[in-house]
This record gives structure tokens, C-alpha cells and sequence, in this order.
């Protein structure tokens, strides 16, 4: 037999799924369910299927990205770095970056992020992508800029959308 205090905790646990399932009545949970389940998800078709599609995917992609990307010890090891690569590459210029603190400045990028024209942000977000996604790109990115005094992003940036 249930005691009183749990009987309450699972009429609001009822409360709280059936408010949640009326809620979310578009979405086709199932659907969802065998999207998530099958080995081949597909970003898209589960974007789709739970009603939401960004407009503007390489902002979605940069907003998580350059955290990571600005976090790397190797690649940015000072606040002046992130200001210089946020300034030249991304064209957002952070106020008094020696007076914050790294998260502060990370913070600072990621929300201007969402207010770039898209014109340019497809080659950058694609070669950010190999940036974050290879760690041997990563090494030879890090030395090439401990070993050079000319060292600039805007050519790194270049280097690699000649791939494409």
C-alpha cells in the first residue's frame, strides 16, 4: 500500500505529464522516438518532426562552436587573443576586454553572434568546423601560430575554405 506523501507525488507527477503532453500535442513522439532510436539520426529530419528549424543554422553552429573553440588553452591562451580573432574575424570589437574575464568575453561574442549579416558566415562557420572537428588541424594551426611572428586568422580562415 502507498503511503499518503507518495500518493501525492505521483498525482503530481501525472499532473505535471498530462500538462506536458497537452502542451506538446504537435510534436509526434513516437516519430521522434524511432528517429532517435535508428542509427542514422539526421539532425534535420528531427528538427522537423518536433516543429522547430532555425532560420539561421551557421548562427546555431557558432554560438556553440566558438566556446569551445575560444575555451582551447592552445589555440587562445589570453583574453587579447579571443578580442583580436572576435575583432578581425567575426568584426565584433569587445569593450575593455582586458578588464573581464574570459567567460565574460565569450559570453560577450556568442551573443553578438546572433546579430551577424549571414553573407560571410557560411566560409567562416565551415572552416571553424574544421577547426573544432579535427584535432590534427588544431595542432597545426597552434603550431603554426607559436611558431610564426606574422601569425593572422584571417589567413588561417582562407587556408582552409581553399578546400572547399
Amino acid at each position: 500500500m502507498l503511503k499518503r506523501n507518495e500518493i501525492i507525488r505521483v498525482k503530481k507527477l501525472l499532473e505535471e505529464l498530462s500538462w506536458i503532453m497537452s502542451e506538446y500535442s504537435a510534436a509526434d513522439l513516437k516519430k521522434v522516438y524511432n528517429l532517435l532510436d535508428s542509427s542514422l539520426v539526421d539532425t534535420k529530419e528531427i528538427s522537423s518532426s518536433i516543429g522547430y528549424s532555425p532560420k539561421n543554422p551557421n548562427k546555431h553552429f557558432l554560438t556553440g562552436a566558438l566556446p569551445t573553440l575560444f575555451l582551447d588553452q592552445e589555440l587562445f591562451g589570453s583574453n587579447d587573443e579571443i578580442a583580436i580573432f572576435s575583432e578581425e574575424i567575426l568584426g565584433v570589437k569587445i569593450p575593455r576586454h582586458y578588464k573581464k574575464s574570459k567567460y565574460e568575453i565569450i559570453g560577450h561574442v556568442v551573443c553578438e553572434a546572433s546579430f551577424l549579416d549571414d553573407v560571410g558566415l557560411k566560409k567562416l562557420v565551415m572552416a571553424l568546423e574544421k577547426i573544432v572537428s579535427d584535432e590534427g588541424r588544431k595542432k597545426s594551426i597552434y603550431n603554426k601560430k607559436n611558431n610564426s611572428t606574422t601569425f593572422s586568422w584571417n589567413e588561417v580562415i582562407q587556408s582552409l575554405n581553399e578546400d572547399l
